[in-house]
């Protein structure tokens, strides 16, 4: 299948359905579920403060998002957010910027709750609980006046609130209200660091970490949808937050803290941004006139440098370490595998249905999948799954359709379709802008393996053969959690 034929698959409506991406998505969702709706007056704010705010159930939301969310969102001061807590607990009264931003806190700590557990610490089930704190946080966001607010806490509150609902929530929603994020925070004046206008440090790094997040909230949601950007580099001048970790900065703190090096609280924020300015802006304006080996050398010096300043210095045996690693040399690897699917989109007959490449690809979409499902680190897959590598397993199908079957093959096929079924379980239903293309290209790449396994008399393949242990994707053993992922050192690094 050469790349025309698979844009012509991945961008043309089948036969049976009208001309629309996601024919399937009802407007009427939008007044339902996010930081502007939910318009429900038979529900009240009362009842959720009775309720969850019981000084047990809050504890226990506390903890739960100190250790499964904030490792991976740092948004918040811990310490600071722990005096807003306990003043919840204790019936002090709250501004409604700050009761807005605990709510987004427990809506976070149950977004990442397993079903499982939300009955016996809330006494709800987690639907239940979902929808109260979605509720909670809506109306909280109106009761403190957050389209004209100029606190952070209330710009906190919905950038929290908008990274967690895209985790199995209504994605068109997050990527059009990310929108209002942007410019409420252009309006608050994130957008321009703080030493420019001698704000104290600790605010200056705490709107550090909130504008970036908004461009990792920008980038996540326009990803969902397939299509670029609202965030452009020349439209801010806001630095990167300071590598250092949260005991490091405090409210009353006179001096500019030292930055550390490898492994703190806001690590996975800056090598992610570093990632976004040095290859993802710079993809979406073409990369000017560079060749692919410019392109790759680009990739491969911002690898080293992170290599060099961050990772190379983790422990890799601590679970969180390996975590933030794993995501980032999955957001460089695909990224180097970008550099090879745009030099082959200008030119179909030059593009090289290269081995290294297909390895690359397949590797890269096997510790995707690890990620989300790795036994040892159960507490951060509900964010990681979220995290879907649509293209790369777009071109593994379209070169399933040209190679031929082969064990190695096969074995990929069965990746993507372990993958795939995964996607299936736990898929938002508005992520219909890449969801059917990608249903087409499952179908077509089916229909051709059949049709070449009938031709060579193999017996067709039965679902009933994938199974962790076949795919090589079921081992818990430590050397393979937490090793160095040499898998992608050989190529890039």
């Amino acid at each position: 299948m050469q790349i025309s034929e698979l844009r012509d698959i991945i961008e043309s409506p089948s036969d049976d359905e009208p001309y629309s991406l996601d024919a399937t998505y009802n407007p009427t969702i939008l007044v339902e579920g996010g930081i502007l709706g939910d318009h429900d007056f038979t529900w009240s704010l009362d009842y959720f403060r009775l309720h969850y705010f019981q000084p047990a159930r809050m504890d226990a939301l506390w903890r739960t998002y100190q250790e499964n969310v904030a490792p991976l969102i740092v948004i918040l001061h811990q310490a600071t957010m722990a005096r807003i807590v306990q003043d919840a607990c204790a019936g002090s009264d709250l501004s409604p910027s700050d009761e807005a931003l605990l709510f987004s806190v427990c809506y976070a700590a149950v977004a990442s709750m397993k079903a499982h557990i939300c009955p016996s610490v809330l006494d709800v089930d987690r639907d239940t609980a979902i929808q109260d704190c979605r509720r909670a946080v809506s109306q909280g966001l109106r009761r403190a006046n957050f389209i004209s607010s100029q606190s952070l806490s209330a710009l906190q509150a919905a950038v929290l609130f908008l990274l967690c609902y895209r985790v199995g929530g209504d994605t068109r929603l997050v990527w059009a209200e990310s929108a209002v994020v942007i410019r409420v925070a252009q309006a608050q004046g994130v957008h321009r660091d703080g030493r420019n206008f001698a704000l104290p440090p600790f605010e200056t790094e705490m709107r550090r970490r909130l504008w970036w997040h908004i461009c990792m909230l920008d980038m996540l949601s326009s990803g969902d949808q397939g299509v670029d950007t609202q965030i452009r580099p020349e439209m801010f001048d806001t630095q990167f937050p300071s590598n250092i970790d949260d005991d490091d900065i405090a409210l009353c703190m006179t001096d500019w803290p030292l930055p550390k090096t490898g492994f703190t609280n806001i690590t996975i924020c800056i090598m992610t941004c570093q990632i976004m300015t040095g290859i993802l802006w710079p993809r979406q304006c073409g990369y000017s006139d560079m060749s692919t080996h410019d392109r790759e050398n680009l990739v491969t010096a911002l690898g080293k440098r992170l290599h060099e300043q961050y990772i190379d210095h983790f422990n890799l045996d601590i679970p969180i370490h390996w975590v933030v690693a794993t995501v980032v040399r999955l957001q460089l690897s695909k990224a180097w595998l970008a550099t090879q699917f745009q030099s082959g989109a200008s030119d179909v007959k030059s593009f090289r249905h290269d081995d290294r490449v297909f390895e690359t690809a397949l590797e890269l979409a096997q510790f995707s999948y690890l990620l989300h499902t790795n036994e040892g680190t159960p507490q951060w897959s509900w964010l990681c799954t979220s995290f879907k590598e649509w293209h790369v397993v777009a071109f593994i199908l379209s070169e399933l359709c040209l190679r031929p079957l082969s064990p190695e093959t096969d074995h990929a096929w069965d990746v993507v379709t372990k993958i795939y079924s995964s996607w299936q379980h736990d898929m938002p239903r508005t992520d219909a802008m890449l969801q059917k293309p990608l249903d087409r290209l499952m179908a077509r790449t089916a229909a051709s393996r059949a049709s070449r396994q009938e031709q060579d008399g193999q017996a067709p393949f039965s679902q009933e053969a994938l199974s962790d242990e076949f795919l090589g994707l079921g081992d818990t053993d430590s050397d393979l959690l937490f090793s160095g992922l040499d898998w992608l050192s050989g190529s890039l690094f």
